[in-house]
């Protein structure tokens, strides 16, 4: 009866360590789609990338340095990317960027240490299934000092 119960444990532990489809999807989308927009900026880090569908809503928290050049991209796939919305705001909650009118990234030099959250959001467009879903990523680079 162990034995078994081993064989199942491991089996199961093998299964949740195996990427997904959507996860290799998404992973694909960031590195083809969207880390070619960073630039001469390179990554800072981890990058968030996941499936997104009409309705959700997530939020990042990062930490930025002082004295650092920063870009920050949010990019989804093009069936969402007419209804994604995202803010950056300080701590405090004062918005410092919204995509609204000024587009899927943002360039900046970061006065001061400070944490900062990343809302993003894809409403509804409609109330009736299927809902639309895809890959969303949200990366930050850091322009290196040459």
């Amino acid at each position: 009866m162990r034995y078994i119960f081993k064989i199942i444990a491991a089996t199961i532990i093998f299964l949740m360590a195996l990427p997904s489809g959507s996860q290799a999807q998404c992973k694909q989308f960031s590195e083809t789609e969207v880390m070619p927009l960073l630039g001469e900026y390179i990554v800072s880090g981890r990058y968030n990338t996941l499936k997104l569908r009409e309705g959700e809503e997530i939020l990042i928290f990062k930490t930025l340095s002082k004295g650092i050049d920063y870009r920050i991209i949010v990019k989804c796939v093009d069936s969402l990317a007419a209804n994604l919305h995202f803010t950056i705001t300080d701590w405090e909650d004062n918005t410092i960027y919204d995509n609204q009118s000024q587009g899927y990234k943002w360039d900046f030099k970061s006065e001061k240490t400070q944490r900062i959250k990343i809302n993003v959001s894809v409403p509804k467009t409609s109330e009736n299934p299927p809902l639309k879903e895809g890959c969303m990523t949200v990366i930050t680079g850091i322009k290196p000092d040459l």
